[in-house]
C-alpha cells in the first residue's frame, strides 16, 4: 500500500469512527432525556441463568421477558425489525448458556435455529412476542428436565433413554429392566421412587406425547399413528389417549391440527 492510499484509508477510518461516536452520543442523550436505563449486565446474566437453571415460573415472571421494553435500546428504526433483533440476540445467548449447563449442543442449536426461523417469518409484533415467550419457556422447561436427570440414578437415566429410543416398539417393563441391568421388581420400585410414576405409566405417557405431536403436525391418520407407536389396535390407542389427554385422538386433531404453525 503506497503512502497516498494509506492516508486515504486513515481518513476514511477517522470519518467512520467519528460517525459512530456521534451516533453513540445521540443515543446517550436520548437515554438521559427520557430517563431510560439500559438493563445492566448483571440483569441480563441473571435472566440467562434463570433459563439455564430450569426455573420455569421465575422465567415467566421476569421483566426481561418483555422483549420490547424501551430500556433494551434501539437496534433498528423499524419497530418490527427492532423487536426481532432483540428476540434473536436473547435466544442466541440463552442457547449458549443452556449448553454450558448441560443441554446437548445439537439440541440447543437446533432449538435456537427453529425459533429464529419462526421469528424471521413473523409478520407482526404480537407474533414476535409470542415466539420469544415460547422460546424462553421451552428452553427453561427442557433445562428443568435436564437438571432433574442430574439427580437420578444412572439406571433411571438409561431407562428413560431406552424408552425414548423404542417408542415405536411394544416396550415391556422387563425389557427395560434387563437393559439397565437390574432385577425387574427392584427396578420398578427404584423407577417409581425417582420418577413418581410406574415404568408402564411413563411409557404410555411418552407414547401419547409423541402421538399428540404427530396429530398436530403430520398427516398420518389416527390408526397409522397408533400402529407406529405399537398399540395393539385403534381401540387400545384411543382408550390410552383419552385416559391421558381427556379426549379422543380425532377430537384432539380437529382442535389442534397445525394450530401453532406461524406462516
Amino acid at each position: 500500500m503506497n503512502d497516498q492510499n494509506r492516508d486515504r484509508k486513515m481518513k476514511n477510518d477517522t470519518a467512520s469512527d467519528a460517525s459512530v461516536n456521534i451516533s453513540m452520543m445521540m443515543q446517550k442523550f436520548m437515554q438521559l432525556e427520557y430517563n431510560i436505563e439500559h438493563p445492566t449486565y448483571d440483569t441480563e446474566l441473571s435472566f440467562y441463568h434463570l433459563v439455564s437453571s430450569g426455573d420455569v415460573e421465575a422465567v415467566k415472571n421476569q421483566n426481561y421477558m418483555d422483549v420490547d421494553a424501551v430500556e433494551r435500546g434501539i437496534l433498528s428504526d423499524n419497530t418490527l425489525q427492532n423487536l426481532k433483533y432483540h428476540a434473536v440476540v436473547t435466544i442466541a445467548m440463552v442457547c449458549r448458556f443452556c449448553i454450558e449447563d448441560g443441554m446437548e449442543e445439537s439440541m440447543s442449536y437446533n432449538l435456537s435455529d427453529y425459533y429464529i426461523k419462526l421469528l424471521d417469518r413473523a409478520a407482526d409484533q404480537k407474533t414476535v412476542r409470542e415466539i420469544y415467550y415460547r422460546a424462553c419457556v421451552d428452553y427453561a422447561r427442557r433445562m428443568s428436565k435436564i437438571q432433574k436427570y442430574k439427580l437420578m440414578s444412572i439406571h433411571c437415566v438409561k431407562a428413560i433413554d431406552y424408552v425414548n429410543n423404542h417408542l415405536h416398539e411394544n416396550i415391556k417393563a422387563a425389557d427395560v429392566a434387563a437393559y439397565v441391568g437390574l432385577e425387574r421388581s427392584y427396578f420398578s420400585r427404584l423407577f417409581h421412587k425417582e420418577m413418581g410414576s410406574t415404568i408402564s405409566q411413563y411409557i404410555c405417557e411418552k407414547k401419547i406425547q409423541t402421538a399428540k405431536n404427530m396429530l398436530m403436525y403430520s398427516d398420518y391418520s389416527c390408526s397409522e399413528i397408533g400402529q407406529y407407536l405399537a398399540f395393539s389396535d385403534g381401540s387400545h390407542f384411543a382408550l390410552a389417549f383419552r385416559k391421558v389427554v381427556g379426549e379422543t385422538p380425532g377430537n384432539f386433531r380437529k382442535k389442534n391440527y397445525r394450530k401453532h404453525w406461524v406462516t
